[in-house]
């Protein structure tokens, strides 16, 4: 097909969505239509005629519906391929068909899509970043080996104040009548990860009775609470294993220690260092509306992931201490970041194409966990036209991570990279368990 085989009109929204106007001439779509005759004609029985020899007119009389639909989706395909090679129209994701149906002049088609911005990147070789280094150590492998008995041992409890890691059961309650039916038990475990809830976090070196007044919000409106320490309970690490066993098994341990500590150090470089550096150096004028329909998403997922933990948004927002204003507000800047980030990458991927190593393996791997995250957020309850836009999405992000993850292993190659002393390892649970 040549562009010249159709007639077309462009439009540009407030939100910067493109509206892409065809109407595919009748000639070039009756050549198309030949094509679909000809290619089913061979496997066509039309009695009266050997099986391949019916007249074109009348395969297409008994099959018009069929032969019209396969003839639409190869328009479909080529019309775009044809605008977007002749114009250089570049988009993000696949374009929209928003409107199809044959007129007497021909086939008429509306696409929709979000223009692909300019971006201009950097020189890699003009970059230079710091990867962390971390020390495995005997004391690092002497707390890990400690911190892997803890997950099978019983809690017992204790008079003593709450470290991390110790469980910790609370009552909170609010001080007023209106919020009173929020009051609740709470089992806890005591973190310092700024992640976790203002109830956990609040749950390190306290003991049976104490209590700390808290404020967080309910309906985006101030409240103060009071969280109660019912009781706390401390591992009860018993380790019968023999000398020579523990020896073996440390020795194990720090070998894989080893390798978490470089696959941390590789994450780092990678989500935080590389991730910060390129939105840094590279300016990216996202689309209005792939910004605000990105941003719904993420929000419609958040919410999913509340709802299947059990809880309402009223909930989440008391744990955290924040009201909704502010969660939205982390997800435009999140979302903003992340957009940025994944279209300088696609632009890396575009340019350095023929370098690439990308591997299908992960990208199916990592297609399989998103699928199994949304099941387990009732995929299987949603329409069914929902489902198959999820799922295109998901083998989507799995096409784009597989690419992501090819163009970083060759950025890492390319820009000047030095290692800093980071101290020394502390595992966490998924340390101890990953590759295991």
């Amino acid at each position: 097909m040549e562009i010249k085989d159709f007639n077309f009109e462009t439009s540009t929204d407030d939100k910067d969505l493109v509206t892409l106007k065809v109407v595919v001439s009748k000639d070039a779509y009756n050549k198309e239509l030949e094509k679909q005759i000809e290619y089913y004609k061979p496997k066509v029985n039309i009695k009266g005629f050997r099986i391949g020899h019916a007249p074109n007119n009348i395969i297409l009389s008994r099959y018009k519906d069929g032969l019209e639909s396969a003839t639409n989706e190869v328009m479909i395909e080529n019309v775009w391929n044809t605008y977007s090679d002749e114009k250089n129209a570049k988009c993000i994701a696949t374009p929209k068909l928003s409107y199809l149906e044959n007129k007497d002049d021909g086939l008429h088609l509306t696409y929709e899509y979000y223009p692909l911005p300019d971006i201009t990147l950097p020189e890699l070789s003009s970059i230079s970043l710091e990867k962390n280094k971390y020390d495995v150590d005997d004391e690092a492998v002497e707390k890990a080996y400690k911190l892997s008995l803890q997950r099978f041992s019983p809690f017992e409890e204790s008079e003593l104040k709450s470290e991390l890691g110790d469980k910790v059961y609370v009552k909170i309650e609010f001080d007023d009548e209106e919020n009173k039916k929020y009051n609740k038990e709470l089992t806890l475990i005591a973190t310092d990860n700024e992640n976790e809830t203002i109830f956990a976090k609040n749950a390190v070196d306290v003991k049976k009775g104490d209590k700390k007044l808290l404020t967080t919000y309910v309906n985006d409106r101030e409240a103060t609470l009071i969280m109660e320490v019912l009781k706390v309970e401390k591992p009860n690490i018993k380790d019968d294993s023999k000398e020579e066993e523990v020896k073996k098994v440390k020795e194990g341990l720090k070998e894989h220690l080893a390798k978490r500590a470089e696959a941390r150090a590789d994450s780092e470089l990678i989500n935080d260092a590389i991730f910060n550096k390129m939105l840094e150096l590279v300016k990216v004028d996202i689309p209005k509306g792939y910004y605000e329909m990105e941003l719904d998403r993420s929000l419609e997922d958040f919410e999913r992931q509340v709802s299947g933990n059990g809880m309402t948004k009223t909930d989440f927002f008391i744990s955290v201490g924040k009201k909704e204003e502010d969660i939205k507000k982390e997800y435009e800047e999140n979302v903003k970041k992340q957009i940025s980030f994944d279209l300088i990458m696609a632009k890396f991927a575009d340019v350095y194409k023929d370098s690439l190593n990308i591997n299908e393996d992960k990208a199916r791997e990592y297609a399989n966990r998103l699928y199994q995250y949304q099941s387990y957020l009732g995929l299987s309850k949603r329409p069914k036209e929902e489902q198959q836009d999820i799922i295109n999405h998901i083998m989507k992000e799995a096409e784009n991570r597989a690419v992501s993850e090819a163009i970083l292993d060759y950025i890492k190659e390319h820009i000047n990279i030095t290692e800093k002393d980071a101290g020394r390892f502390v595992a966490n649970e998924n340390d101890l368990w990953a590759g295991y």
